[in-house]
């Protein structure tokens, strides 16, 4: 008894020595071999534990408690199947055992066998409904499994019995970011902080939520104090790298991920320093050498390729930022492609319906499949963002013969464009932020075909293009460039703005669409407009609005800038502040060395809403396209107002779509071939107002011709119908 009250009080050394003194006389004394073999368990001497119990057992085969301390013992040694006997056994014996359930559900939630764990720690529950570990494990299956809404249940009903519980707040506030509601997982983990100031996994949740919901700099504060901590994880000094790498801070990004990898990071974090980029480039010799150091870098990687078990979760990030240099991306992205294929190979996963296809190595191949075509429609941005008011109308719009659409969207929340896109397609989906729960749930809806909208732009879908969800996988241009990735067969883009040496910059097969790239409906103008103060610009003088976000504004347009300043002393160039006040700070600081005295007539706005972007657009008297990445959506918007841009195409299809909206309206007069030809038509834009006037009255007249127009989407739906019967497209 003294041995047992030991025991229970901790005093495990006092309580060892009564059990050996019991078994020196008593050598078949079954409690004490058996509670001597949980001693040295919890010693962390298996060997030594599973000899005792295996004495215990067989002076009392029947003994649950001495069976469900052998299958401990049996899995501390890894003789798994053993462990797993021993538990069930011991269940039949007394099936009210809580804590044997519990640990059988350990053991097959290791094993990946999430239904039947998930059932065990359901019956520990039952067992002993205050043991809070097995409501815990409960919610952790479930979201493993997908079941996002009953995890987060479960949570809040630990939270309801416990409401001083910091664990199930934070572990509540990591469901909720997987479900897309960054919001509510931030109120979730401040409330967790303040139950447990000192908790570093909280912090570093915290941080990587207020990243997710675009609080740069805050997340950078958040992540350094983390970081700063003398117990700081390898997980910490990553996720403080992301956060600087997104405010354009390289190096310090840089700095951060050796520290990750000098603490013992996993492959992660050396893959993010080998695809890290400038974001706002310094100039143009710098983004070339970190092209070649990022080149360098995946070649030495895919060499002995760093195992990832979750690329989204640990790496976290794409090569976005390499499409704003000037230089065809395909051979590059393949590699990366090829590195993240041999780092986990889970990535290849084929959806069950898809297993027979022609384009798996499994044969037979299946039959195509006949009409109606499910045509599936994937992106974390269909909502009030560019990509949805790019690809809000291609989804509703589609013609439906003998097809069906079901948009796939990653996260929850009411919005109004997500709302008109509900209310016309066949059938939504929202997708949890979780890699393997998103391709499963994608997979379950069986589609023929299945388009990334904008594949690149962000984490998640990028990785999920990796696997073979559906026999026809497709890219559209919302991210105007390659992906590399081999299970996306076709690229299908603008015949209008592709170059006659275009298939060679796609790893996809390229399909050329007439009409414009995508359907746009025309967007309302602000009516009345506010005047040039409500704005903080200058009321005399011509404003030169380069609208686009500040990464596209690459070194080469200084010179541009430089040049229109030059000859107009009264005007102003006018730049989006957006959502990342750093890169205004980096942009601020370069235009300060490139333009010199000129740059006091720069202007940068703040945080616009939709409606004051198009206000801010409307006064501008000329838009400024960016090259080599030049204007999307802005191009639109800029003709919906009548603002004339100047464009000076790229080589690729990521500076030709300007170029393309004017050709299909028949003016071309703003489309340049060189640097002085780009100046010079900006300055008589700005300068000339009979010229100016005449250029927006025929682009007015004409604009129609590309709002709303159903050229594209009849073209989209005959190649739909092709591919998804098995034919190729000769466009």
């Amino acid at each position: 008894m003294t041995a047992k009250r030991l025991h229970r009080e901790g005093r495990i050394d006092e309580a060892c020595r009564l059990y050996r003194a019991v078994l020196s006389s008593d050598p078949a004394n079954a409690e004490a071999l058996h509670m001597a073999g949980v001693i040295e368990l919890r010693r962390g001497a298996p060997d030594t534990a599973l000899g005792l119990i295996e004495r215990a057992r067989t002076l009392q085969p029947d003994n649950a408690g001495i069976l469900s301390s052998m299958g401990s013992a049996y899995r501390a040694v890894n003789r798994l199947q053993e462990a797993e006997r021993c538990f069930r056994r011991a269940l039949e014996i007394v099936p009210s055992a809580g804590r044997t359930h519990f640990n059988l559900a350990n053991l097959l939630f290791a094993r990946g066998a999430f239904a039947e764990a998930l059932a065990e720690y359901e019956a520990a529950s039952r067992s002993d409904p205050s043991d809070v570990g097995a409501r815990n494990n409960m919610a952790i299956v479930m979201r493993r499994m997908g079941r996002l809404e009953d995890a987060a249940e479960v949570y809040r009903d630990l939270i309801a019995d416990r409401p001083r519980d910091a664990v199930a707040h934070s572990n509540l506030g990591v469901i909720r970011m997987e479900m897309g509601r960054v919001a509510e997982a931030i109120e979730h983990y401040r409330e967790a902080t303040a139950l447990d100031p000192q908790s570093l996994e909280i912090q570093n949740n915290i941080g990587v939520a207020l990243l997710e919901n675009g609080d740069f700099e805050l997340a950078v504060r958040q992540l350094r104090q983390a970081a700063d901590r003398p117990d700081a994880t390898a997980e910490v000094h990553q996720n403080l790298g992301s956060a600087l790498q997104k405010i354009g801070e390289t190096e310090a990004a840089a700095t951060a991920y050796k520290r990750a990898l000098g603490d013992g990071s996993s492959g992660a974090a050396a893959i993010k320093l080998a695809i890290l980029l400038p974001v706002v480039g310094g100039s143009a010799d710098i983004l070339r050498a970190a092209r070649a150091r990022m080149a360098d870098a995946v070649d030495r990687l895919l060499a002995e390729a760093p195992p990832l078990d979750d690329p989204n979760r640990e790496v976290g990030s794409t090569c976005f930022s390499l499409s704003y240099h000037d230089t065809n991306n395909s051979d590059l992205l393949r590699r990366v492609a090829r590195l993240y294929r041999k780092s986990c190979s889970s990535l290849a996963y084929v959806a069950p319906h898809c297993r027979g296809d022609a384009k798996t190595p499994t044969p037979p191949p299946t039959p195509p499949p006949t009409p109606p075509l499910k045509i599936g429609f994937v992106s974390r941005h269909f909502a009030t963002h560019a990509i949805g008011w790019c690809f809000e109308g291609v989804m509703r719009f589609l013609p439906r013969e003998g097809v069906t659409v079901t948009a796939f969207r990653i996260g929850a929340s009411d919005d109004p464009l997500w709302r008109r896109v509900a209310a016309d397609v066949e059938d939504t989906v929202i997708l949890p932020a979780n890699l393997a729960a998103a391709r499963e749930r994608i997979a379950a809806q069986k589609p023929d075909i299945l388009i990334y909208t904008d594949l690149g732009m962000e984490p998640l879908t990028y990785f999920l293009a990796f696997s073979r969800l559906a026999p026809t996988q497709c890219a559209l241009g919302g991210h105007p460039d390659t992906t590399g990735i081999p299970n996306i067969d076709y690229y299908i883009s603008s015949d209008m703005q592709e170059p006659a040496d275009a298939p060679a910059h796609y790893s996809e097969k390229l399909v050329r669409l007439p009409g414009a790239p995508t359907y746009y409906m025309r967007p309302p103008v602000p009516d009345p407009l506010k005047p040039r103060s409500a704005f903080g610009l200058p009321e005399e003088g011509a404003l030169y609005f380069c609208a686009q976000t500040l990464i596209k504004v690459h070194p080469d347009m200084d010179r541009l800038f430089r040049g229109i300043l030059d000859r107009d002393p009264e005007g102003s160039l006018v730049f989006p502040g957006g959502y990342n006040p750093h890169l205004v700070t980096l942009l601020r600081r370069r235009l300060a060395k490139t333009l010199g005295a000129h740059s006091i007539r720069v202007h940068f706005l703040p945080t616009l809403d939709p409606e004051d972007f198009m206000n801010a657009m409307a006064l501008a008297d000329v838009s400024l396209d960016t090259r080599p990445f030049g204007g999307g959506n802005t191009s639109w918007q800029a003709i919906a107002v009548g603002t004339p841009i100047v464009t000076w195409p790229g080589r690729f299809l990521r500076g030709r779509y300007t170029q393309a909206l004017y050709r299909l309206i028949g003016v071309e007069d703003t489309i340049v071939d060189s640097a002085e030809g780009y100046v010079s038509m900006a300055v008589r834009l700005g300068a000339d107002r009979v010229f100016r006037d005449a250029v927006c009255a025929r682009v007015d007249a004409a604009s129609s011709k590309i709002f709303a127009d159903d050229t594209h989407l009849k073209a989209l739906h005959r190649t739909l119908l092709d591919v998804g019967l098995g034919l190729r497209p000769d466009r």
